[in-house]
């Protein structure tokens, strides 16, 4: 085998457990002392890396938040992307698998409530930490409600949502119910019955999606109101 090879899968691989070390110190530090309390000196002592090493693979503090937010959501993805096929048999079910295995994470992984309990942290950062613009930030709500809407309007073309459902409205209506969901986890993460009952109230949820003689999420309905575009 050729050496140069070796030393480039070494090097590769060096750098890999670097930027993990460097994660999982910024988890801890962020997690104890708050986003805000806590300088790359501070991780980069932690990580036992230098701030150079840092700087390498992170540009700030917001991007190692970033970094740990893929790293969170990525076992998502796969689902998520399943349901906006359009040859998928059951987005809708897609869509009531994927948030029941976030609240599931959430509700059962320390680490995962660890994460979201810093990225509410998150708005303390100064400009100089931030690695988006508010603009920037609200583009990326965007694109996931989005995501969300273009698997609903798959469901439609499926006959498992209503013909006038609507799909915008539907994706911030089940956006803003997670967030609820979320802050309930996160606010007594040893409540029984907060676990008890998710799975429940995810299909108590789905339930009122699929109801066609529900006006407040149908199209051109005299209840429906502001779908929050561009909040």
């Amino acid at each position: 085998m050729d050496g140069r090879y070796i030393v480039a899968r070494k090097t590769k691989e060096g750098a890999e457990e670097t930027r993990a070390n460097i994660l999982r110190a910024a988890l801890s530090l962020f997690s104890s002392q708050g986003v805000s309390g806590t300088t790359l000196s501070d991780v980069a002592k932690m990580a036992g890396v230098t701030r150079g090493a840092i700087y390498w693979h992170f540009d700030n503090k917001d991007h190692l938040l970033q970094a740990l937010y893929e790293q969170v959501t990525l076992p998502f993805e796969a689902i998520a992307q399943l349901g906006e096929r359009a040859g998928e048999l059951d987005p809708l079910g897609r869509l009531h698998e994927l948030h029941l295995a976030i609240l599931k994470d959430l509700a059962e992984n320390a680490i995962t409530r660890q994460f979201f309990q810093i990225w509410m942290d998150r708005g303390k950062l100064g400009s100089t930490d931030r690695n988006e613009t508010d603009c920037e930030v609200n583009e990326r709500r965007q694109k996931s409600l989005r995501k969300i809407e273009g698997i609903m309007r798959n469901a439609m073309a499926r006959g498992q949502l209503a013909e006038n459902f609507n799909p915008r409205l539907g994706a911030l209506t089940l956006y803003a119910f997670m967030d609820g969901m979320v802050m309930a986890i996160l606010l007594n993460p040893k409540s029984s019955a907060v676990r008890q009952e998710m799975a429940q109230m995810i299909d108590a949820f789905f339930f009122m999606l699929r109801d066609a003689s529900n006006p407040y999420l149908m199209q051109g309905s005299e209840n429906e109101g502001s779908t929050g575009e561009g909040r």
